[in-house]
């Protein structure tokens, strides 16, 4: 009998060891770890969340779970959410078979306006990917415009300010720091179209922005991201959308 219980402690021992080196190594390798095209068994509940209306400048803080249907312990290698100004922390990424962790959801409202979608999108140690969708109404604030804060600070930096660094084409460039507000194409979303408009009249837009927050000075001369050959190449492949 005690050689069955030895027997069975060396076993289980063993799998222990085994698993934990198994992590130890998806711990060290996760930013290798590419998109299987697969649905991870690690998923969101719910996927879907309908926030309440609010005010823009606002932050707003939910929680949703993570649970392991799998049959298996698996690990939440990454969490990426659309937009810089959402942030997400699990308790946890290890999840045992069954089990659960809440996921802590932060999102600023400031310089959204209208119906926001955004998604948060896990990937496990497999590249298996699941998503989550979170549903939002941001009202005007009338007083938004009296603060000194732009889209280049703050968590808003790292979507409209950062990436446009060492981007050369128009295309690259606007991928970088326009689409999450004019849309694709630069056909409209948050923000306006920018079809049909000449040259000299984008090039002036993006240089010297509206005056408001939406819409600050994207030229690097009054604190923006882009040098001059940079609006230039954007402003052109913007005109040249309309051929």
């Amino acid at each position: 009998m005690n050689y069955f219980l030895t027997l069975l402690c060396v076993l289980m021992s063993m799998n222990m060891e085994a698993w934990a080196n198994s992590m130890a190594y998806v711990i060290q390798n996760q930013a290798s770890i590419q998109n299987s095209g697969k649905k991870s068994v690690l998923v969101f509940d719910p996927k879907r969340l309908d926030l309440r209306e609010v005010m823009e400048g606002d932050k707003i803080s939910v929680k949703v779970l993570i649970r392991n249907t799998g049959k298996q312990t698996h690990q939440v290698v990454r969490l990426e959410s659309s937009c810089g100004c959402t942030s997400v922390e699990p308790d946890t990424r290890v999840l045992a078979a069954g089990g659960f962790t809440v996921l802590h959801i932060d999102i600023d409202s400031f310089g959204k306006r209208g119906d926001v979608k955004k998604s948060i999108v896990l990937t496990d140690e497999q590249g298996n990917q699941s998503t989550a969708w979170l549903h939002l109404h941001v009202k005007k604030n009338p007083h938004a415009m009296n603060g000194k804060r732009s889209l280049f600070d703050g968590s808003c930096g790292r979507c409209h300010f950062d990436p446009a660094k060492g981007k050369e084409t128009g295309r690259a460039i606007y991928a970088a720091v326009c689409v999450m507000c004019h849309g694709q194409n630069a056909k409209g979303g948050y923000a306006p179209s920018l079809h049909h408009h000449d040259l000299s009249v984008l090039q002036h837009l993006i240089t010297h922005g509206t005056g408001t927050h939406h819409m600050p000075a994207f030229s690097q001369k009054q604190g923006g991201p882009l040098n001059t050959m940079q609006i230039n190449a954007l402003s052109r492949w913007i005109i040249s959308l309309d051929d």
